[in-house]
Formats: structure tokens, sequence, C-alpha cells
């Protein structure tokens, strides 16, 4: 019968991301390489393990786990102004990261033109001809089919940081996915650095969640990047089809027309289910539906995901970090081809992306930035493609990062492990801790909550919490950077107003209760010292605290403070 139909299509739907990867372990092992048959059946089982692993996951469920937990009912106690101040604080920024599923050649990427020599022997027949390079400068180039973001280079919208990595590569897709979101080679610790950031930032998520998502993850299954011990601080979903479904509609199924029988209270109580764990769908389709659809993108699959997080950003969501995935790029046979589409489709739709934001004027508002499990090896293989490397690059995106440039040194090309593969020159660490520290405005003790593992360095990135970056000013009273200084007598906010404004400055804990007194003040343009708390009269104990500016009773500023 038809109904029949729809559900047995339905059931397809939910596994069809199961069955597409495990088609890829079937193809792979039809074809094996010749030169290396045995590595490649290690690794189908190893990609068969992944996808078992993570197919719950990319069932689209994850929320599930802010609902209930074990067998008890989690109730959901709603605090409207912890919420707000929650979703207002930090809500310049907006951390766009690009996951490069596979394993992405960096060395194809960014090409080493003072090594060129070494590079295309290495590789002869999958290097980049040099007369097929976009040149950065002297040094570097990229491959002419990355061009559509040469612009953003030029404009100072983009950095590229070498030689990314860890020591000791794993060299296995499952165990560097996990190092690279747990941060650490233990298995016994199974929560991601994102999400540790969010579990100690609130501690009272799972009794008092936000009222918009935290994070929101598109593809990636398995992924533990926004894993906390308890809960998964990101709206999850398997596929930007099943997203576009929520943002449109506000539920993921119909649950309508269901047959009046056993069965149909069976399909009816899942779908139900499943509506019921996506519990942000409702904000997300109010955000869908404020903002307007840039019709510059394309019908791809990765074009859809860039689309939506665009139009959450545009409709006002309030979501800090998004997360998309590009996979395909374990190019062990083939690559030119294929890895030419992947890079083309990637930078097509970043260049979009900025043109989108940059229409609505926010554009300085959203970094982005790639990352991989790991590079490729040096050598090409004999089925014109590569093996599982080590270092690659990371490539950052936005005109928040005033300046086009290279961070840290090539790896040397000469001084390969006795696997072929390039050391790095940069613990991929340090780049999580430079862009939470940095970008995200984050305490150096929640930074060292969020990074498991040794001992970090900042990158010089060109942003900054501290008002060295350059972000616009104009058309804006107050300057999108407030200084916070905790004193002996208290605590004190540095503002610059750009022409004279009535102010509103209020404080809140943790629990979104105002504490202190309420500042009202019309202040003129110029430099301002503001006393937020005054211990002798309001003594706080140490904690996150928030403050919230209203500027002509319009335009809202809001971020966190500790006092220690």
């Amino acid at each position: 019968p038809p109904a029949a139909n729809r559900d047995a299509q339905e059931s397809r739907g939910l596994g069809d991301v199961y069955k597409r990867q495990t088609r890829i372990s079937i193809e792979i092992k039809m074809n094996p390489h010749k030169t290396n048959e045995l590595y490649l059946k290690s690794h189908d089982r190893e990609h068969a393990y992944w996808d078992r692993r993570g197919f719950m996951r990319t069932l689209g469920m994850l929320g599930a786990s802010a609902i209930s937990y074990g067998n008890s009912t989690l109730s959901v106690v709603e605090s409207p102004l912890l919420n707000q101040a929650l979703s207002d604080a930090y809500s310049d920024r907006i951390l766009l990261l690009i996951r490069l599923k596979g394993g992405n050649d960096g060395l194809n990427t960014i090409v080493p033109l003072y090594d060129f020599d070494l590079y295309a022997n290495k590789r002869p027949k999958i290097h980049i001809p040099e007369n097929n390079l976009y040149k950065l400068n002297d040094d570097f180039g990229m491959p002419y089919f990355m061009n559509s973001v040469g612009p953003m280079w030029g404009e100072g919208a983009m950095k590229v940081i070498h030689g990314v990595g860890y020591e000791n590569q794993n060299l296995s897709h499952f165990k560097s996915s996990e190092i690279w979101a747990t941060t650490t080679p233990d298995s016994e610790i199974s929560s991601g650095w994102m999400g540790r950031y969010y579990e100690g930032k609130y501690g009272d998520y799972v009794n008092n969640p936000p009222q918009k998502p935290l994070a929101i993850q598109i593809g990636s299954g398995g992924d533990m990047i926004f894993d906390g011990d308890l809960t998964s601080y990101s709206f999850s979903v398997s596929s930007p089809q099943r997203l576009k479904r929520v943002a449109e509609n506000g539920t993921l199924f119909d649950n309508q027309n269901n047959l009046n029988n056993l069965h149909g209270e069976q399909v009816s109580f899942l779908r139900e289910a499943s509506n019921t764990t996506f519990r942000y769908a409702s904000v997300i389709n109010e955000a869908y539906e404020k903002s307007k659809a840039f019709d510059s993108y394309t019908n791809d699959n990765f074009d859809l995901q860039m689309s939506l997080v665009s139009r959450f950003i545009k409709g006002g969501l309030g979501t800090k970090v998004y997360m998309v995935t590009l996979g395909g790029f374990d190019t062990h046979a083939n690559q030119p081809n294929r890895h030419e589409t992947l890079m083309r489709k990637l930078t097509n739709a970043i260049q979009t992306f900025y043109k989108d934001l940059e229409a609505f004027g926010i554009a300085n508002k959203v970094l982005s930035m790639t990352f991989s499990e790991f590079g490729r090896r040096v050598a090409e293989n004999g089925s014109s493609g590569t093996d599982h490397g080590s270092a690659a690059p990371i490539m950052l995106f936005g005109p928040a990062l005033n300046g086009s440039g290279f961070i840290a040194e090539h790896p040397d090309l000469r001084a390969l492990d006795n696997k072929g593969n390039m050391s790095n020159s940069v613990d991929f660490r340090s780049v999580y801790a430079s862009v939470l520290k940095n970008w995200l405005c984050a305490d150096p003790s929640e930074v060292n909550d969020a990074i498991v593992g040794p001992n970090t360095d900042i990158l010089g990135l060109g942003l900054g919490c501290d008002g060295s970056e350059k972000l616009p000013t104009t058309q804006d009273p107050l300057l999108p950077l407030h200084a916070v200084v905790n004193g002996d007598q208290g605590v004190s906010l540095y503002l610059s107003i750009t022409q004279s404004s009535n102010i509103e400055i209020n404080v809140f804990d943790i629990l979104g209760r105002k504490v202190g007194a309420t500042i009202t003040s019309h202040l003129n343009s110029g430099q301002h010292n503001l006393s937020l708390m005054d211990l002798e009269r309001h003594r706080l104990p140490p904690g996150q605290y928030f403050y919230k500016i209203m500027v002509n009773g319009e335009k809202t500023y809001s971020k966190s403070f500790l006092v220690k």
C-alpha cells in the first residue's frame, strides 16, 4: 500500500548515510590498489568500524542526551534571564569549523615554491605544475583551481598555519580524528575540546539549557568535538538536507496522516520521539525564516551547509560555533582529479559564504578554520595518489584576520620520518588554544580546561580580545571591545564611545540573577572608566559573571568576566 511504501522509504532515509558509507567500503574492496592490497583491506576494516561507531549519531539524534540520561527523564527548567545572558554573551563573534574529512593533502594545497624541484621529484605524476599555481608570495603558491579565494588573500582575509599536527601521528582515520577532537591519545577521555569549553562555561546546562543552541554540527557523525562528560553541546544532524527540513518546518518528520493501527501508532511514536529530540528546532526555524537566501550558492551538498549556516547567522540565531563537513579527502588513488574537485568546491563555497555575509554587513564577525585528521605522505604511491601522512596546513578565512600571511615554518621536505612523512611545525592544540583565547575571548583557565595535553603556545593570528584588533567602528557608537579589570576596589569597565550616547549597564551571575546596582548615564564621546562592582558594597564570590550594556535603548552588547 502507498502508506507502507512511504514508511519503508522513511526507514531507508534514516539509514541512507550509513548505507552510503558502507557502499564506499565495498567498492574499495572490489577494486583494490594493486600496489597495496593488504594495506587497503586493513584500511577498509577501519572505515567499517568508524561507520558502525558513528551510526547512531548520523541518524541526527544526538540531542537525545539532553532530554534523557540513563533511565531518568530530566525536566528542563527554563530561566529566561539566564538564557538571555548566555545568548547575549560573546554575541559578536562566530567560529565556523570546516572539517576536511579523510585527510587533506596539504602539500598540494599550499605548494612550497622555494623547494619546488624536490616537491615535483617526489610527486612526478600528481604535483601541481608551476605554471598552474596562484602565487601567494615568493615562497608559496596554491593551485589555480583554488583561486576563488585569491581575492580574500589580496584583501587580507586569509592566513595559513604551516605544518599543523601532533607528535607520533597515529595514521588511523578513526584514532587520529578522535585525537583531534579530544586533544589526547588517551582513549579513556571521551569529551571533546569544545565540549569541555562549554561544560566549564555553562555548568548548569542540563538543568537550564539556553534558549538557543550553543553549537550546530552538520555531518561528521561520531565526532566528539562538542561532547562533554554528560551531554553533547551541539545540535547535530547527519546531513544538510535533514537540517534544512528542520529549518523550514520546525520539525524533522511530518506526524500527520499516520495509519490508525498498531503500525501507525509505532511510526507516530518514533516520529514524535525524533521531533522531540530536536529541542532547538523552533528557534532554528525562526532564524531561518527571518533571513533571506543568497542566490550565488550552488545545489552542491557542501554549498547547502554553508548557506544554512549563513542564514542562521543572518537570522540572529545566536549560535557561537558551527561545524560543517566536506568528505572525500582519502585520496589513495586518482588524486589529481579528486583533489581538484574537492578544493574547487571548498574555495568556491568559502568565497560565496563571505560575499553573502559581506552583503549583510557581518563578514568581520565570522572566522572560518579548516582542519583534517592528518595530511598525506610526501611521495606519491603507485595509484596516482598518496597514503596517510602527518602534518598539513590549516587555513583561516575572514576579514577579522586584518592581513593575510603565513604562520610558523613549513616542514622540511628533506627531514622526513621513517615512513616518509613530514614533522609538524605547530601542535594542533596551539591552534585550538589561540582561537579560544583570541577569537572567542576565553579566559586562560577556560582554555586550560578545554585543551588536554602538552602546554600550548598562543599563535599570532592577528586577532585578540585586548583591543589590538582593528574591527570597524563607523556607524557604531560603542566599540565592540570592552576591557574589564578586577582590582582591589572592585570591577572596572573601560569603554570607548564614538558619539555621545545614553548607556545602561547591568551585571548578572551565572544563574541569571542581577547583582549590584544598575548604571544609567549619558556619556560623551571618548574613553570612560566605570565601576561595575564596588567590593565594599557588593562583595562577589569568585566565579563567572556577565555584564550587559544597552546603548540608546536599542543596541545591546554583552560579555562575561571572571571575579577571582
